[in-house]
């Protein structure tokens, strides 16, 4: 499985879900954040770096504001706020992955198992 498997997952669900509500609600607003959210999975599933670092943003911000909305009172904002947390989580174990590896390349050890550097 690749590593950013449950980041592209998420924010396909992410997608799925807004355009739930888009069709629902009939919000052009809404179809355009399940558009932006299905394109950040596709690229992040690619591992495109520009896609990651932009996904990292998106889903602090929806974090945030997810928390802020379930502090007000919106109970199903937890499910929103639990999506973001678990594609921020995966995203970061990611960002550290790859900077192990990148350190362990510069010092000219082999480029082996991750758990390795532990």
């Amino acid at each position: 499985m690749k590593r950013l498997g449950l980041a592209t997952l998420l924010l396909s669900i992410n997608g799925v879900l807004l355009l739930y509500y888009a069709y629902a609600w009939g919000s052009l607003v809404y179809l355009a954040f399940a558009l932006f959210s299905l394109l950040l999975a596709y690229g992040v599933g690619q591992e495109n770096r520009t896609a990651i670092k932009v996904a990292l943003i998106y889903a602090g911000i929806e974090f945030f504001f997810g928390l802020l909305f379930l502090i007000a009172g919106n109970l199903y904002s937890a499910v929103d706020a639990a999506i973001s947390f678990l594609i921020l989580h995966n995203i970061l174990g990611y960002i550290q992955a790859v900077y192990r590896e990148e350190k362990k390349a510069e010092k000219g050890e082999e480029p082996g198992d991750i758990e390795d550097a532990e």
